[in-house]
């Protein structure tokens, strides 16, 4: 099968991809789809793949990145190769609606929890994304959450299908695993609320011993690393980490923690179950799709208090953080795993093109 994959044109759009979430995704899917004897073209803002067309420009503006990006796919439309077209932001994949086309949906900027991030721009993005909804072929909602939310805004429903984001479970494995110590990996922004996991650990620095490494990037890291001084717990900033060196952090760790107020299908959760780590998260979009009983501990968005027991269980008992982990690895292997989810869209993309002999 030939298959045309267009990517965000963001700044960061880079191929093979330095940093990105989305971009690692679409790269390990690439991969993972050509062993399969596919055909994959690749429409990016820069890339040293082969069969790739470069849609990016020189402005380090974000959002003019990303209209200029738009534009270009529309100068280089009659590129394509593909048979079937699979887009993973809404303003590139904005000029294919007349394509068969799988989309892909990583954002989050139409979800009532997306409060911190909404600003002009939001109505002009939430245009380009509900023409998407509306002419793609398949949507893909990363969560069940998302699928219900994206179903309300079109009328053929049946086209919005929940395939979650994955791990590459032969890169994110255990460990030496070290006694507590606990791992936080995301942006340092207000909706991952790493304020409330500061705030716990200081509460009980004096009945446990623990290391909290904090990893990523972000306009709160001042605030932060004051709050985690001031509260007096061990710990270190690591500031960005490329990705490929991610695995040996959750390798090691005992604990991972997310206690977001939204996420869409966080990524980290992925590989912190491949890697084995007792996982405490809060019950933000996706998460319940991925953690179910016995392979990690929720807690309700925001309640400290539910933070605080949970955190002491894991702190307390390494068999405890042993068996959440072995659960959640296996329950990778079974339906996370990039192997497992590249067999279910390569199987969607038949299911259009199948869908278009008969139109």
């Amino acid at each position: 099968m030939k298959i045309t994959f267009i990517s965000t044109g963001s700044v960061i759009d880079v191929f093979p991809p330095k940093k990105g979430g989305i971009e690692i995704l679409e790269y390990d899917l690439i991969k993972q789809l050509e062993k399969k004897g596919n055909e994959i073209q690749l429409y990016a803002s820069k890339s040293s793949l082969s069969n790739s067309v470069e849609i990016g420009l020189k402005t380090k503006n974000g959002r003019i990145h990303n209209f200029l990006s738009m534009l270009n796919c529309y100068k280089k439309k009659n590129l394509v190769k593909g048979e079937i077209i699979h887009c993973h932001y809404p303003l590139t994949a904005f000029p294919f609606l007349d394509k068969p086309l799988v989309y892909s949906e990583h954002n989050w900027y139409n979800l009532p929890e997306a409060r911190f991030h909404k600003t002009f721009f939001t109505p002009v993005f939430n245009f380009f994304q509900n023409q998407v909804y509306n002419k793609a072929d398949r949507i893909i909602a990363l969560s069940s959450e998302i699928q219900k939310i994206i179903q309300e805004k079109i009328e053929d429903k049946n086209k919005v299908v929940f395939i979650p984001n994955f791990v590459d479970s032969e890169v994110f494995v255990p460990k030496q695993k070290e006694k507590n110590k606990i791992l936080f990996v995301g942006r340092l922004a207000k909706e991952k609320n790493l304020s409330l996991l500061i705030e716990v650990l200081g509460e009980i620095k004096k009945d446990f011993e623990f290391e909290l490494q904090i990893i990523g990037a972000g306009p709160l890291r001042k605030e932060l690393e004051e709050q985690a001084e001031k509260a007096e717990i061990n710990h270190e900033f690591f500031g960005f980490v490329n990705h490929k060196e991610l695995p040996f952090f959750f390798g090691n760790a005992s604990i991972f923690i997310l206690p977001s107020f939204f996420e869409v299908m966080p990524v980290v959760i992925l590989e912190a179950m491949s890697s084995e780590c007792g996982i405490i998260a809060s019950d933000a979009f996706g998460i319940k799709d991925q953690i179910g009983t016995g392979e990690g501990l929720i807690f309700e968005k925001g309640n400290k208090e539910q933070l605080k027991k949970h955190l002491i269980s894991l702190l307390s008992s390494d068999s405890l953080c042993r068996q959440l982990g072995k659960k959640a690895r296996q329950k990778v292997l079974n339906e996370f795993d990039v192997k497992v989810i590249a067999e279910k869209i390569e199987n969607l993309y038949k299911e259009v093109l199948e869908e278009k002999k008969h139109v």
